[in-house]
This record gives structure tokens, C-alpha cells and sequence, in this order.
């Protein structure tokens, strides 16, 4: 594998913001619901003093409302509360309409207490308060998190650092995986240099061998023209061994012949690694990215895999021909193609499906959520078992 997954890429890229902004809805539900329990609870916290006209019940909510607010930490990190309060029959009681009304979260109340009222006061505030009470207040509050904010931007790093930690830990994966597919191709190759050396080494011994058979039956030549009453004497023993070594030196020209060979066959194989390790991987990922470009401009109901377009590149012609109906008729109508059998169905996930065709072709597919065709692989019988562990790891 030497590239990232794009599957991985693109949650990478698209599940941060996506998170990040569902994150910041549910905290203001999280925060609003809270708020609201428990301002319903705080908004009159002293009634003898309602009932005895001592303070008016505006007052006492928005001063209720303000030490509780300015107890949350939250709304130092950013979060906006909305508060309004009105009895049951429309009438406003908070954010009172005043001058203070426009500074709503000033923490110091002491601005908005007002003197004791005097007796004949004191009673009409106490009927009003009262009034009020029997009415009912209704409280409303909405809370927003602005998107520049000492909390939305933590939340949103948070998850930056999260993706990004995920995306390291897929590209030293990716990375390693290459260093391994490196090391086992530099270890063929020196394999092959191995053999190369060996080879060439017993072919140095053959001729050295050759050189000294050649020599010694020229010696006995020369011998048996110096000394012909000798030779005579020895003829069928001289013969013989002349014999004996000529078989050697022509078991040794045919031994070399054959070391020859091989090391012109390993001298082509290793030439064939080199080039196929660099021209391979480059031929190959052309092949499948216009196969994909061709497939998704013909079949435009259909998602492939690249693996799906590395599988049909690697089938014979014939195959490719019935492949690609079958691929055809799949984009027409999915529902008439004929399962031959479910592979895998993992919890919470749509089944692989496998069809049969030309007997040996095999071709895996699902729905996605969308109800749209995945073809996710294309093979053969052959293929079936790596194809099978693919889709496993899906």
C-alpha cells in the first residue's frame, strides 16, 4: 500500500466540522435545559418579602436571575444566555425595560436596589406582587455558543487533534507497509545477485577445468609424437585415457554451455525485477484510475472500489467482456442480477453480496445507505481467497 486510504482521508476531512458543529448544539441543549430546571426553581427566592410589598417581584426575579448567572462558569467561555419571563397571560416581568435592561449580565446588583417603599407603596406592591403569583410565570431560555468563542474553539481543536492523531497513526501504517514491500523486493534482488555470483563462480571453475584438460591432452599428444616406439608399446592405454579425458572435456563444453544459460536466464530475471518494480506500480495505478474515470462516467448509478478496477484489469478479455455486462446490467436494474450467496454482515452493516460469472469470474457488491451499488471487488476463482480476506477487513 503506498498511499492513504481515501476512506480515511475523507472522514479525516469531513467528520471534524461535522462533529464539531453537532457538539456545539448539544452542549447548548445540554447547557439550556439545565439552566431553565434550575432557574425555575431560583426565580423567587424570597416570597414573605413579595407578599409584604418589600420588593417587587421584577426586581427579585432579575436579581435571581443575575447571581445565578453570574455564578456559571460557562458564560466566562463564551455561552449567551436568552432569559424571558412573562406571567401566563403576556405580561413582560424580565429583562425589565429599563437602562439597566441593556447591560443584563452586570454581576454587581447593587444599582438596581431600590429604597424601602413606604407603607401605602409597600401594599400596592404586595397586591401586584401577588397578582403576578396567582397568574404564573412562564420562563424561556435559549442559549447560544457564537462560533468564536473560547469553548467552540476548543471543541473544535479537540477534534482537529483527534483526526489528525488518526491520520498520523493510518500514514505510519501506510509507511511501513511500503518499508516492508521495499525490503522483501531489495531482498529478491539480492537473492538474484546471490545466484548471479554463484553461478558465474562455477562457470570460472569449468573453464579453469576446460584450460587444464585441453592442456594435459595436447601434453599427451606432444609425448606420443617424441616417443611413437612407446606409444605402441602403450597405444590402447594412451587411447583409452585420451578417450576418458576427451568424454570429461565434452561433459565440461556442455557443462558450460548449461552454466551459460542460467546465467543469461538469471542476468534477464534480474533485469526483469528491476524494471518491473519501477514501471510496474507506475503502469498500474494509470491502468486503474482510468478504469475508475471510464466506469463512473458510463455507469453513473454505480460506486467502484479501487480495488473492484484492479481486479477487472487483471481479467482475461473474455472476462472483461462478461464482467462489464454484468456490470452494465447492474447499472440498468441492480434487482434482476441474481445473488449467488451472502459473504459478510457485520452488526450495523449492509451485506456483501457475490455473484458468479462466465463460471469463473466472481464479482462482490452491496447497497450503501444511500441504496446505491458499491461494486467493491472483481476477481476469479483463483483470486477468490484474497478477495475474501479484502472484504473481511472492509
Amino acid at each position: 500500500m503506498k498511499h492513504l486510504s481515501f476512506r480515511i482521508l475523507f472522514l479525516c476531512i469531513f467528520l471534524p466540522p461535522v462533529l464539531y458543529i453537532f457538539s456545539i448544539q448539544a452542549i447548548e441543549a445540554l447547557i439550556q435545559k439545565k439552566w431553565t430546571a434550575a432557574l425555575e426553581r431560583r426565580l423567587i427566592s424570597d416570597p414573605s418579602a413579595l407578599l409584604e410589598g418589600r420588593i417587587n417581584i421584577q426586581d427579585e426575579v432579575e436579581r435571581n436571575i443575575h447571581l445565578y448567572l453570574g455564578t456559571r462558569h460557562a458564560t466566562k467561555l463564551g455561552v449567551i444566555p436568552r432569559i424571558i419571563v412573562k406571567t401566563k397571560t403576556g405580561r413582560w416581568l424580565y429583562p425589565k425595560i429599563t437602562p439597566e435592561a441593556l447591560y443584563p449580565f452586570d454581576l454587581d446588583t447593587s444599582h438596581g436596589q431600590e429604597k424601602t417603599p413606604g407603607p401605602l407603596e409597600a401594599i400596592r406592591v404586595a397586591k401586584e406582587n401577588l397578582k403576578i403569583m396567582e397568574e404564573g410565570m412562564a420562563l424561556s431560555v435559549t442559549v447560544q455558543i457564537p462560533r468564536n468563542t473560547l469553548l467552540a474553539n476548543s471543541i473544535l481543536v479537540f477534534y482537529i487533534f483527534v483526526f489528525s492523531l488518526l491520520l498520523y497513526r493510518a500514514y505510519r501504517a501506510s509507511a511501513s507497509e511500503a518499508e516492508h514491500l521495499s525490503l522483501r523486493n531489495q531482498q529478491a534482488l539480492e537473492a538474484a545477485y546471490g545466484k548471479l555470483t554463484a553461478a558465474q563462480d562455477r562457470l570460472h571453475q569449468v573453464a579453469d577445468k576446460e584450460k587444464a584438460y585441453k592442456k594435459e591432452v595436447h601434453t599427451l599428444r606432444a609425448e606420443l609424437a617424441i616417443a611413437g616406439d612407446k606409444v605402441r608399446a602403450t597405444e590402447d592405454e594412451a587411447l583409452e585415457e585420451m578417450e576418458a579425458l576427451e568424454e570429461k572435456l565434452q561433459e565440461n563444453v556442455a557443462l558450460r554451455e548449461k552454466m551459460e544459460n542460467e546465467v543469461t536466464h538469471i542476468r534477464q530475471e534480474l533485469k526483469r525485477l528491476e524494471s518491473s518494480r519501477k514501471a510496474t506500480s507506475r503502469k498500474q495505478d494509470k491502468q486503474i484510475k482510468s478504469t475508475m474515470k471510464r466506469f463512473r462516467t458510463l455507469y453513473k448509478n454505480l460506486e467502484f472500489h479501487p480495488r473492484a478496477a484492479e481486479g477487472f484489469l487483471s481479467l482475461q478479455s473474455d472476462l472483461q467482456l462478461r464482467a462489464e455486462e454484468l456490470i452494465h446490467n447492474m447499472n440498468e436494474d441492480s434487482s434482476r442480477i441474481t445473488v449467488k450467496r451472502k459473504l459478510f454482515s457485520k452488526k450495523g452493516t449492509r451485506p456483501v453480496l457475490e455473484y458468479e460469472f462466465a463460471y469463473r469470474g466472481r464479482i462482490y457488491w452491496k447497497r450503501g445507505a444511500d441504496e446505491k451499488v458499491q461494486i467493491l471487488a472483481i476477481g476469479t476463482k483463483n483470486t477468490q481467497a484474497k478477495d475474501l480476506a479484502y472484504l473481511e477487513s472492509l
